[in-house]
């Protein structure tokens, strides 16, 4: 048995009841839904079957939250190795090494400090402006919540210069604290951008 159309927009409308906001969330449960009511008990009415799985929809959109939250953290380490393995990847990464070994030869001073300041926030901001301009599609997706919370480990770098101040002082750690800044930054970003895209390319097709 097949659902019809008025029984699809019931289901929809179900969940609009229970503030199941996001559209991302609601097709998915339709789908879950739907395909759960078509081989239960066919004499079982579709209102009091959505009603015995309301602790499902509940749970099902908490878990959807955790699950793509964790998934971009995933992707961003991924990019990042991307880094050490990619050949189109490694001129980058050699040029950074290049560039980060030739500080070698200067004293990290309140100049040095800067520079890495700026480098590191116009990476960081970039990313999360560029991220903000569609604000009002992410709103409507699940799947959007999380984004920016991909460069919540880059922005460590960032935001805890002051605590590393002490070990910045010493050369090598403030070469290395940069070359790792600069990559996990970069790879944010990029992450974050890719994510943008093909969110808003699905938002397309169901906003």
């Amino acid at each position: 048995m097949k659902l019809s159309q008025k029984q699809i927009n019931q289901i929809d409308n179900y969940l609009i009841k229970l503030k199941i906001k996001y559209v991302d969330v609601r097709l998915e449960l339709i789908d879950h839904l739907a395909s759960g009511f078509e081989a239960s008990n066919k004499n079982q009415q579709l209102e009091g079957y959505l009603k015995s799985k309301i602790d499902f929809i509940q749970d099902f959109e908490k878990k959807r939250q955790k699950t793509i939250h964790w998934s971009y953290q995933r992707e961003m380490w991924r990019r990042l190795a991307i880094f050490f393995y990619k050949p189109n990847y490694m001129p980058f990464t050699i040029m950074l090494g290049f560039l980060v070994y030739w500080m070698q030869k200067l004293q990290p001073n309140k100049t040095s400090i800067i520079v890495l300041v700026v480098s590191l926030s116009t990476i960081h901001f970039w990313a999360l402006i560029a991220g903000y301009s569609h604000r009002k599609t992410f709103k409507r997706l699940q799947m959007a919540q999380p984004l920016y919370s991909i460069m919540a480990l880059p922005s460590l770098f960032l935001y805890t210069m002051g605590a590393a101040k002490p070990w910045l002082e010493n050369q090598y750690f403030f070469i290395t604290f940069w070359f790792f800044a600069v990559l996990f930054n970069i790879a944010g970003a990029i992450e974050l951008r890719n994510k943008k895209n093909k969110i808003l390319e699905y938002s397309k097709n169901i906003i």
